[in-house]
């Protein structure tokens, strides 16, 4: 008898106890009030039960301060490689612009009784990890920074830097994936960087060996810059190395056909030239591509007389021929014999010079302040003993540099 009494008695408070405990009803008036002690792990705890309790379930402002717990739950184990709590909050925050129903901005109000409101809370967010990402880069910490930049991209999915420099971080810690999804993530969003487009054609072409992916990018990236001359020779590099030389060619005949008057055709013709000049062996040969070349330049500056990187090209050929002449002067000795034939060779210098001048002059007056372009035109100046221009030049030089 005594034991079952003592069994019955058991039974007796276990089920009162069972009876005695209530079912947890969350508030969310509580919730923001732990928000604002920093007691997120009990606020996390309430607003998991809040997303399925009756009364709270259907209301925004119960997402909102769940997106607010797990942001802040993620901010305190920011180094950790797992985004699980941001993403759950910025799946809240989804949520609770789905189910508002006026225009009217959530908020949660301070210790001092002013309203914070949404949009304020995660652009700091945003700042918290864009600023710690680029103060880890800034200690080259670049494995970390990729990890804040890509927290960053996830707060605020509408901003470009944070993505770019993810991926200019990954590339310094040579984590290419990364880098390379980064960047092509950025072009889906509209960025339309040169720089980022070539970094992202030598981790897919020079680490990653994949030379057809690496002209996609390039043509994709000359379809904005056309008259870049860094991306047409990057095209025609790889259109070489995939054997397709005289394809590009025929294409770029066929093209100019149909349309004559465009002189980025022609510019990139000039620069099929001289990249497949490059490849030859024979003098020969590489003169006649040489001329081929210049032939197209001149053509792109008929068809549009202030194409400059075709006038550019067309000077550095002009003063390189110039350059060849002055190289092989310099080279001879001071025997009668030498001297005398250096003495014959200084008046097709001074013409080939005088050929160049014009052609440089032009090339300055369209851009005036290229510093390589300028000191060109005063070596000419020089060269052609018009030193009071050569002086000018120089100081404008001097001015730019030090400005």
């Amino acid at each position: 008898m005594r034991v079952t009494a003592t069994l019955l008695a058991a039974l007796v408070i276990g089920a009162t106890s069972v009876y005695g405990q209530k079912a947890v009803k969350p508030n969310l008036g509580k919730i923001e009030s732990l928000i604002r002690k920093g007691e997120f792990q009990e606020a996390k705890e309430l607003t998991d039960i809040a997303t399925t309790y009756e009364k709270t379930k259907d209301d925004p402002k119960t997402y909102y301060l769940r997106g607010l717990v797990y942001l802040s739950l993620d901010t305190m184990d920011a180094l950790s490689a797992s985004t699980s709590h941001l993403e759950t909050a910025m799946a809240n925050f989804t949520k609770s612009d789905e189910l508002i129903k006026d225009d009217k901005e959530l908020f949660t109000t301070t210790l001092d009784g002013f309203p914070d409101f949404k949009s304020q809370q995660i652009m700091r967010y945003w700042a918290f990890y864009y600023n710690k990402a680029a103060n880890e880069f800034a200690a080259i910490n670049y494995a970390a920074s990729v990890g804040f930049f890509d927290r960053a991209s996830l707060v605020d999915p509408q901003d470009t830097n944070a993505v770019v420099n993810g991926g200019y971080a990954a590339v310094q810690a040579k984590m290419y994936d990364e880098a390379k999804g980064n960047f092509y993530k950025a072009i889906e969003m509209g960025v339309v960087d040169k720089d980022m487009r070539l970094l992202l054609v030598y981790i897919v072409a020079e680490v990653q060996g994949d030379l057809q992916e690496g002209l996609e990018i390039v043509t994709e990236a000359r379809l904005l810059y056309p008259q870049d001359n860094e991306l047409a020779r990057q095209e025609i590099n790889f259109l070489i190395k995939l054997d397709r030389a005289e394809e590009a060619s025929e294409n770029l005949m066929s093209a100019i056909q149909k349309e004559p008057n465009d002189p980025n055709l022609y510019f990139t013709l000039g620069i099929l030239h001289e990249e497949i000049m490059a490849k030859l062996d024979s003098e020969e040969q590489k003169a006649k591509r040489l001329q081929l070349a210049l032939e197209a330049y001149q053509n792109a500056v008929k068809a549009d007389p202030n194409y400059y990187n075709a006038h550019y090209n067309i000077g550095v050929i002009y003063i390189t021929d110039a350059q060849t002449i002055i190289k092989e002067q310099n080279s001879l000795g001071y025997s009668k014999e030498d001297l005398k034939k250096a003495d014959g060779m200084e008046p097709i210098i001074q013409e080939k010079l005088s050929a160049a001048l014009p052609i440089w002059e032009k090339i300055v007056s369209l851009n005036p302040d290229e510093i390589p372009a300028l000191e060109t035109l005063s070596y000419l100046y020089t060269m052609q003993k018009m030193y009071d221009k050569a002086e000018a030049i120089k100081d404008k030089i001097d001015n730019l540099r030090e400005n």
